[in-house]
C-alpha cells in the first residue's frame, strides 16, 4: 500500500476512524432503510448483531426484535452505542472480537438471527466467523450479511476503513457453502454507488467517505434508484445483500 494511506486492516478495532466514518454514514439514511428493508423479511426476535458501530441498525432492530445482542470490538465505536441504546434494556453489548465470544455461550441464547452488516469483509478468517454464526443459532434462524462488492473497485478508502477484501456473488456463496450454511438468497445493491467507489479509488484517490458525497446521493439519486432497485435487482452493485441459513 502507498504511504499516501493507511492500511487498517489488523488495527481498525483501535482506531477512532471507523466511528467518525460511521458518523458520516449516518447522513444516508434513505440508503440505511433501503438496507434494512432487503434483510427486514428475515429478521427474528433474538437477534446478534455482530459488529455494532455506533448504533445505527441496533435501533431498527430494536423495533422488530423482542432481545438485540451487540458485538463491538471498537472501544470508541463501543461507547458511542452504550450512550445511544442507554435506555433500551432489551439490548445489550460485549466489547470484544466475534473471534473471542464463547460458541457455546452464544448458541445458549437460542438466536434466531445473526445480522452482520459491512463486517464480514474486517475480518481475516471470514469462513470461521461464519461458522461462528452458524453455530450461534438455532435450526433454521437466519445469518444476515451485508459486504462491499467488486474486488476491482478496491481502493485507499477500503484500506482505510480495513477491509481485507470485496466480494464476489461467488465467492460470498462460497464462504457460506464452506461455513455450512445454505443460501436463501443473494443480490447485488447499488450500482449507481459502484460508479462513484471506482472514481473515488482510481481518480479521486479518497480516503474518507465524503459528506457533500453523501448528501448528494441521499438527496438526488437515492429517492428514485433504490426504490427501483427493489423491483429489478441491478446484475451488478457496490453491496452485496446475502441471507443464509442454519440447517434444520
Amino acid at each position: 500500500m502507498s504511504a499516501e494511506y493507511v492500511d487498517r486492516r489488523h488495527t481498525q478495532t483501535g482506531d477512532r476512524y471507523a466511528a467518525d466514518d460511521l458518523e458520516t454514514m449516518q447522513g444516508a439514511q434513505r440508503y440505511v432503510t433501503h438496507l434494512f428493508g432487503l434483510f427486514r423479511p428475515f429478521v427474528g426476535r433474538r437477534v446478534l448483531e455482530v459488529g455494532s458501530g455506533i448504533g445505527t441498525m441496533a435501533e431498527r432492530l430494536m423495533e422488530v426484535a423482542d432481545v438485540v445482542v451487540g458485538i463491538e470490538p471498537n472501544p470508541v465505536c463501543a461507547a458511542q452505542v452504550s450512550e445511544r441504546m442507554r435506555n433500551e434494556s432489551r439490548f445489550s453489548l460485549r466489547e470484544c472480537l466475534i473471534e473471542d465470544c464463547d460458541p457455546a455461550e452464544l448458541s445458549s441464547h437460542r438466536f434466531d438471527t445473526v445480522f452482520c452488516v459491512n463486517v464480514l469483509e474486517h475480518i481475516e478468517d471470514d469462513v470461521a466467523a461464519l461458522r461462528t454464526f452458524d453455530r450461534a443459532l438455532v435450526p433454521g434462524g437466519h445469518v444476515l450479511v451485508w459486504v462491499p462488492a467488486v474486488p476491482s473497485a478496491y481502493g485507499p478508502l477500503d484500506a482505510e476503513l480495513g477491509h481485507h477484501r470485496r466480494y464476489t456473488r461467488a465467492a460470498l456463496t462460497g464462504v457460506f457453502a464452506q461455513a455450512g450454511l445454505d443460501v436463501v438468497s443473494v443480490r447485488y445493491s447499488n450500482p449507481i454507488g459502484l460508479l462513484g467507489w471506482y472514481y473515488n479509488s482510481y481518480i479521486g484517490r479518497s480516503r474518507v467517505h465524503s459528506p457533500s458525497q453523501v448528501k448528494l446521493f441521499e438527496t438526488l439519486v437515492a429517492p428514485w434508484a433504490l426504490p427501483l432497485e427493489r423491483l429489478i435487482p441491478p446484475p451488478i452493485g457496490l453491496s452485496l445483500a446475502i441471507v443464509g441459513r442454519r440447517r434444520a
